[in-house]
């Protein structure tokens, strides 16, 4: 019995170091991302694009599309964001900008302007690495009432500290209808993730076990530029559930020789 018990323990190990290994750190109270999904983004807000022509948020959404709340002025993790973000839309192959979603950078600062905004486009265009429609990408800013409904309806909690912001760092998928679909946390992403969550706004879906299961069996292999088995969190997986039933057929036989009746 205690050879299995270390047995278990150690599959028990294995397991976890392959599935939890990459978790983020949680956030504070007072800076923290409620996740929302399956609401919808109010219809009635009003931002200005990278021009300085006035916009109304849901006539930007014809198609799914992939929304970074950012603030323009920011040096840390808003410019990994948008890079991440950037390199990602240049690696993606079954989905097409234009034709299958649009991109949405929404400055969170109403002190960010339309000249900031286009400067910073063009920037990041030039970081996607490949021909992308510059009219799929839009740079938006705000006043401070617009900016309030759309973080509120979105479950993004933020702090001002004198120029800069605290705010959790995450994209988020809004289907054609407004409906919050999938967030995309952290500074990089995966181009499945990202064409599964346009999948998924597409056919308005809020998320699936189906992405679940595929995002926990496959990983992006960015030498081949392919996914890949994860044959070790698999294994480890089937030999804690193997070790787990053996363990408890062994504990129900012991007590049924105990007790005859």
């Amino acid at each position: 019995m205690n050879a299995l018990f270390i047995l278990l323990s150690a599959a028990m190990v294995l397991s976890a170091n392959t599935t939890f290994g990459d978790e983020s750190a949680t956030m504070t109270a007072d800076i923290a991302l409620e996740e929302k999904l399956g609401q919808s983004i109010p219809d009635d807000l009003v931002f200005t694009d990278e021009f300085g022509i006035q916009t109304k948020l849901k006539d930007c959404l014809d198609k799914p599309v992939i929304i970074a709340p950012v603030y323009l002025g920011c040096t840390h993790a808003c410019p990994l964001l948008l890079s991440g973000l950037a390199q990602t839309l240049g690696r993606l192959e079954l989905i097409k900008p234009g034709k299958d979603f649009t991109v949405i950078t929404l400055s969170f600062d109403e002190n960010d302007k339309p000249a900031l905004a286009l400067e910073r486009k063009r920037d990041y265009l030039k970081a996607v690495a490949k021909s992308f429609p510059p009219e799929t990408w839009k740079f938006l800013t705000g006043d401070k009432a617009n900016i309030k409904k759309f973080t509120d309806s979105i479950g993004y909690r933020i702090e001002r500290k004198g120029a800069d912001f605290s705010h959790p760092v995450t994209l988020v998928v809004v289907s054609p209808q407004g409906k919050i679909i999938r967030y995309l946390e952290g500074m990089n992403f995966l181009p499945f993730d990202v064409t599964m969550a346009v999948t998924e706004a597409a056919e308005g879906r809020v998320g699936s076990a189906t992405h679940n299961a595929l995002t926990y069996c496959f990983s992006y292999d960015p030498l081949k530029k392919s996914y890949v088995f994860n044959v070790l969190k698999i294994t480890a997986t089937v030999m804690v559930l193997f070790v787990s039933s053996l363990l408890l057929y062994l504990v129900f036989t012991s007590k049924k020789k105990k007790d005859p009746q």
